[in-house]
């Protein structure tokens, strides 16, 4: 027996709900899977509501946390943990919790990579369904942890109630309870299949069209008009839209809006809501 998890989806993003209680329970029945981690940036208050709402299935608390170096997943958190700190003070408080830190995405924009194999991660996401389109990203990541002691997942990374399971992660346990020690010794089989590229993808990324709004596969959107963040293929200075700060990056809004991490920072903590109300 075995327990089939998608461990990487984004319920919620700034108060905007992109999956609520009865898309994911239905989901879950569809795809039979056993559960989710629900993975939001900046907070985890939307997993534990989930994780109460949604009794009849597994749902692991975590959270997609900004560090310097990149992207890191919490899995099995207890509270929030702050943004904007070194990786290795991440990954100590993830694991102060008795959670597991993940290298999600490592050779993706934002992704921590070759330190994930230095940095005393538990796990590294070796399959990343949202881009499974892009070859190389997906190749470079299980390379990474092929041969090594590091655990590798599959997941989807996904904002949509649809695509949730498309890649999972088949943890070879029967014990609910022991799933984050199952996954920390490795035994774990991985179902790997990518998410069809959404064409709002190519318009905004490839052809740069404007006012794009946010795909399903992956909704998060920009925080100052709401539209879709786009990734250019070339590396380009832009200016902070509030604090005016130059810095390089190759991810900015469709529209051209550009933030600071700092600023992203403060506008998410603005963005902070309760759920309880929430069906």
């Amino acid at each position: 027996m075995s327990i089939k998890l998608d461990l990487h989806v984004h319920s919620e993003s700034r108060g905007k709900i992109f999956i609520n209680s009865r898309q994911l329970r239905e989901c879950l029945k569809a795809k039979r899977l056993d559960g989710v981690a629900i993975t939001n940036f900046f907070g985890i208050a939307h997993a534990l509501w989930l994780k109460e709402k949604v009794k009849d299935f597994i749902i692991i608390v975590g959270q997609e946390i900004w560090a310097k170096e990149g992207h890191i997943v919490g899995l099995g958190l207890k509270k929030k943990i702050d943004d904007f700190q070194s990786a290795q003070e991440t990954i100590r408080q993830i694991h102060e919790q008795g959670g597991l830190a993940v290298a999600v995405h490592p050779y993706l924009f934002l992704g921590v990579k070759q330190k994930a194999m230095s940095l005393g991660f538990d796990a590294i996401e070796a399959f990343n369904a949202a881009m499974g389109w892009s070859v190389l990203h997906n190749y470079l990541a299980g390379r990474l942890s092929k041969g090594d002691s590091i655990p590798r997942l599959a997941s989807t990374d996904t904002t949509s109630a649809r695509f949730i399971g498309h890649s999972y992660t088949e943890v070879l346990t029967e014990d609910s309870g022991l799933i984050l020690d199952t996954i920390r010794s490795g035994r774990l089989k991985l179902f790997k299949r990518a998410i069809p590229l959404p064409l709002a993808f190519i318009l905004k990324n490839l052809l740069q069209f404007r006012d794009i709004e946010p795909c399903a596969v992956h909704a998060v959107p920009c925080h100052v008009c709401d539209k879709s963040m786009s990734v250019r293929l070339v590396r380009r200075r832009f200016k902070c839209a509030d604090c005016g700060k130059t810095e390089t990056s190759n991810i900015v809004c469709c529209n051209g809006h550009y933030l600071c991490i700092d600023c992203i920072g403060i506008r998410s903590a603005e963005n902070n809501i309760a759920f309880d109300d929430l069906s």
